[in-house]
């Protein structure tokens, strides 16, 4: 999944032409908190509702307020990782996508980036969640997937996180069983420690939450 595909079709862009409060106004109705600055598909940078409420005249063009931008910004043939990475170390609601020659073409707002991370992960299928905590020299893919197998279960999907600094890491298993008790108890058998572990209906998150618990157990 790369950034092209991922622009929405709905969250606009403003120009330094525009008055502060059509920013505010553009951000209510698409329900993010950033909006990219673009004149004729120069890309300014993104402008905050904090940014914007900090002004003295929100009615002013924002050309006359010259407010702080940020420039976050990915490519649109980056991955969906490095989307990733830029949403979580910004704290943006929307990240803009520029072509090859830097020109704006679009923006990824958080809501539809968290709906390809529910397709991608598989968090709409029935199932069940663990997280087990192992050191990184005794991972092993093979040994965990003929664990989950031995139980007739299959895994749905799988990350990892480690710390800066540590031999420790965590990975998070999206497994198709809701009845999680004989897959955990296989892994206490095989001494792994368990974390973590959420069935079907201890899952029932909405999209942000969704968001937040990506980004916390990816580590990015």
């Amino acid at each position: 999944m790369i950034a092209k595909e991922l622009i929405s079709v709905h969250i606009p862009s403003i120009s330094f032409n525009d008055e502060a409060e059509k920013a505010l106004t553009l951000m209510d109705e698409n329900k993010v908190s950033h909006i990219p600055v673009v004149d004729n598909g120069e890309y300014h940078g993104l402008i905050s509702e904090n940014e914007i409420l900090d002004l003295e005249d929100i009615f002013l063009p924002l050309n006359q307020v010259r407010p702080i931008l940020t420039r976050p910004s990915v490519k649109m043939y980056d991955y969906i990782y490095d989307i990733l990475s830029v949403f979580s170390q910004n704290n943006i609601t929307a990240l803009p996508v520029l072509d090859d020659n830097d020109q704006y073409i679009g923006v990824i707002g958080q809501e539809e980036l968290v709906k390809t991370l529910a397709k991608l992960t598989n968090a709409k299928e029935p199932g069940g969640v663990i997280v087990l905590g192992l050191n990184i020299r005794d991972y092993s893919m093979v040994q965990i997937a003929q664990i989950i197998e031995s139980e007739n279960a299959k895994i749905l999907s799988s990350y990892t996180s480690t710390q800066d600094d540590s031999l420790k890491m965590d990975i998070v298993l999206k497994i198709n069983k809701s009845d999680l008790s004989s897959i955990l108890a296989s892994f206490t058998r095989y001494d792994y420690e368990i974390k973590a572990s959420f069935h079907e209906s201890e899952y029932e998150e909405d999209l942000e939450r969704r968001y937040n618990q990506f980004i916390k157990y990816l580590n990015i």
